[in-house]
């Protein structure tokens, strides 16, 4: 038997992401045991009615890494038309209510003939399923609205969801999205050329099989013969995800995590992206969520008043923390660090704050990177990058290690200030700082060394108040990609608004 988690590479080994569609590599990374996944006549499905190859896919309305899974489908069943067919299943978990909302209102929807259009606007506006919201779109596409409405209040769609729900769990299936291509177990997002290679692989076989006097119709029955029923929980990447997972939600546990003194000074990383000198003395991080209100707020409020008061002796860098609570920011975030690839963060940072902005979704990014003069096609790919999801995972491993619970959270030059307090807390400290930075410069110290001088003797790294912890979970996920076109890891801090204590 051929192991579990098998890369299967008919161009080269899989790689990140590259810059240029022409240097992808056609690789997935499967399970090469089939498995049986029973499909009926009743099937939401897109493509082919007698398919080569038929795919079937658990993904939730919530998962960003979803929604881009279904935009390859739609491209896939493009290129290979009947030879392909695509069949949706709810992927919900139990207690997650709005996510259980958002899958029976695609499957109200299709009661009327439209479950495709509710479909597709479920993730292309993935922030809210509240009903106010879901009855906009059902409005939209024109359903009867009341029907719809009273769908929804009395569950009658329930029971689909609960039936895909159950087929999961017999399956072993975990993190999302998850597919199985004839059979085949296939985890997480994958980009089109390694579709391309799985399908045109199941092509040959399938054909192969007509050769030998299989119907067309009877090929799909014809791969589940041969398949084994079971779980795929003993699948390599399956358990590799898995393990990310949990390690990630260990080190994000809030009651694990020692917060932050305000009496200490931390040496947090700077460099990163920001406004203000370079060489300025004091340097003030925030760790923000752009769903965050506290966020708004002290964007439009504190840190004003800080670069209009102090324009030459202040630097602002931002570091990002989507909370849990917040299903779009790390999303958000994600696009930020894009934009920031073309010289833009600062510009796109503030669209994201704007009252105007749309929902936080993809279509939103590329329409704020349009107006911005993006290039838009290294856009959209930069933004699926592992290096992209590095970056955003490295902001959220060095929160939890400082402690931070909450967003937003600011250290000027290392000390801690917790929530969106009037900007005279902030100023008070910077004006301590840049007192101290006088005295320094006074006795020889150059203006490029004051913000050094002047963080000596703070906390290091491994002294930070969560430092082992944070360690343990990023030696648990070498490549953490917690973005909508990766595997969900790691996973969000499970914090919540800072505010005001």
């Amino acid at each position: 038997m051929v192991r579990a988690g098998l890369l299967l590479a008919l161009m080269g080994p899989l790689v990140a992401c590259p810059a240029k569609p022409d240097q992808q590599q056609a690789a997935v990374d499967i399970d090469l045991r089939r498995f049986v996944v029973q499909t009926g006549e009743d099937d939401y499905a897109i493509g082919g009615d007698q398919p080569l190859v038929t795919i079937v896919v658990w993904s939730d309305y919530a998962c960003a890494p979803c929604g881009r899974s279904w935009q390859v489908m739609k491209h896939l069943v493009e290129d290979y038309g009947e030879d392909l067919r695509v069949v949706y299943r709810a992927g919900t978990v139990p207690g997650f209510a709005h996510g259980e909302r958002a899958a029976e209102a695609a499957f109200a929807a299709g009661g009327q003939g439209k479950f495709w259009d509710m479909h597709w606007r479920l993730f292309s506006y993935p922030d809210d399923f509240s009903r106010p919201i879901l009855r906009k779109h059902a409005e939209a596409i024109g359903l009867d609205v009341p029907q719809f409405m009273d769908d929804l209040d009395t569950g009658r769609y329930a029971s689909p969801r609960v039936r895909d729900r159950r087929q999961a769990a017999a399956l072993g299936l975990s993190p999302l999205p998850a597919a199985f291509a004839n059979g085949l177990f296939v985890l997480g997002f994958k980009d089109e050329a390694g579709w391309h290679a799985l399908i045109d692989r199941e092509i040959a076989s399938a054909r192969k099989m007509m050769q030998d006097g299989i119907k067309r119709a009877d090929i799909y029955e014809e791969f589940m013969r041969t398949a084994k029923r079971g779980r795929v929980d003993d699948n390599d990447e399956a358990k590799r995800l898995q393990g990310e997972r949990n390690a990630a939600a260990e080190a994000a546990d809030p009651a694990q995590l020692a917060g932050p003194s305000v009496k200490a000074r931390y040496a947090v990383p700077t460099g990163a992206a920001g406004f203000g000198p370079a060489d300025a003395p004091v340097v003030v991080v925030e760790f923000v969520d752009y769903q965050c209100p506290y966020c708004r707020k002290a964007h439009n409020e504190v840190l004003p008043a800080l670069r209009e008061q102090y324009p030459d002796d202040v630097r602002v860098e931002i570091r990002h923390l989507p909370l849990e609570i917040h299903p779009a920011a790390a999303a958000a975030a994600r696009a930020a660090i894009t934009a920031g690839e073309q010289g833009k963060f600062g510009e796109f940072h503030a669209r994201l704050f704007a009252e105007d902005i749309g929902g936080l979704g993809f279509s939103t990014f590329v329409e704020e990177a349009e107006k911005l003069g993006l290039d838009i096609e290294r856009f959209k790919r930069d933004f699926q990058t592992r290096e992209v999801g590095d970056k955003l995972a490295s902001d959220v491993l060095l929160a939890r290690r400082l402690g931070i619970q909450g967003t937003p959270g600011f250290f000027v030059n290392g000390r801690y200030i917790d929530g969106a307090r009037s900007a005279a807390t902030y100023t008070e400290m910077v004006d301590e700082e840049l007192a101290r930075a006088k005295q320094l410069e006074a006795g020889g110290t150059p203006r490029a060394k004051l913000h050094a001088a002047l963080m000596q003797g703070a906390l290091t790294p491994d002294q930070f108040p969560n430092a082992q912890l944070a360690v343990a979970a990023h030696e648990a996920t070498p490549n953490p990609e917690p973005n909508p076109d990766q595997e969900p890891v790691p996973r969000p801090a499970p914090a919540t608004d800072a505010g005001q204590p």
